[in-house]
């Protein structure tokens, strides 16, 4: 059983037609017949029902495709993944739970200097298979064997179109009658809000609680409500306003962490370091 008769037998149940099948492959009408011939003679089975030009699977064939296609169409990939292989592997694998209005931005310019780079993005807490994390953790905290991204300030967030539009800064007490929008407990933004408005003995007047960032970083530019807004990571939108907050405390960090069972491919290292890279100008600039 050679890896040509079974590709063979698979374009012909395909096209139910052994020209059309021949004409797909570029090979002879008798090459295909051969093929499938010399399959049926070892297996001892009919494949395919000859019906005049068309030929059908039959119950043995359908069973005989079933089995053999993902094995065939894996080798058959497999000169492509034997290639990314030898360039070190082009596929990064990126659990973003930070930052992530940015990626777009950061993952354009690393394709435009590595085009063949590819990305399999999750955003999963208890997730280990990645082989780069970013996320943030609140004000005092890191990881050891992980690098500090940015340390950055958390505003107010409110639209721009509110009476807060006109602040630079405020105090929590003179937005005590304000509608917040917060995400869940247990998110970092949250434990922090809860943290501080404790220790500042403020009350909010609590409206929603949403588990999506870009959900409320919309219902924030309509009006809906206000929101604790990360100064890089959610990024900058001409429609809201980012009011810094008087009360010390709120700011926290963004780490960068690498898998640290086996080693991680060279493209997923050097996309690291331009993120590292990247985010560094981002302080530069402020």
């Amino acid at each position: 059983m050679e890896l040509y008769q079974l590709k063979y037998f698979l374009y012909a149940a395909k096209y139910e037609n052994i020209s059309k099948a021949a004409q797909a492959l570029r090979v002879s009408q008798p090459s295909i017949s051969r093929a499938v011939a010399s399959l049926e003679k070892e297996l001892q089975v009919e494949l395919f029902e000859r019906q005049g030009k068309r030929i059908l699977l039959t119950r043995a064939g359908l069973t005989f495709r079933e089995q053999i296609s993902p094995i065939l169409w894996k080798l058959e990939g497999l000169g492509d993944e034997m290639k990314k292989v030898q360039k070190g592997g082009d596929t990064i694998r990126l659990n973003a739970m930070s930052v992530v209005p940015l990626l777009s931005g950061i993952i354009k310019k690393f394709r435009e200097e590595e085009p063949d780079a590819a990305f399999v993005v999750i955003d999963q807490k208890e997730s280990t298979d990645w082989h780069l994390c970013i996320l943030s953790v609140g004000p005092g905290m890191s990881y050891q064997d992980g690098h500090e991204l940015l340390s950055e300030e958390v505003f107010l967030g409110a639209s721009s179109g509110t009476w807060l539009g006109e602040k630079d800064e405020i105090s929590l007490r003179d937005v005590n009658n304000e509608n917040f929008i917060l995400l869940p407990r247990g998110r970092v933004l949250r434990n922090l809000a809860d943290t501080r408005f404790r220790e500042h003995h403020f009350i909010p007047q609590f409206s929603m609680e949403c588990n999506n960032t870009h959900l409320v970083r919309s219902l924030v530019s309509d009006q809906v409500g206000i929101t604790l807004w990360p100064e890089y990571s959610w990024g900058k939108r001409p429609d809201v306003h980012m009011v810094r907050i008087t009360e010390p405390g709120f700011n926290r960090s963004v780490f960068l962490l690498r898998q640290k069972s086996g080693e991680i491919p060279p493209v997923a290292e050097r996309f690291a370091q331009f993120v590292e890279d990247y985010m560094r100008t981002l302080e530069h600039e402020k």
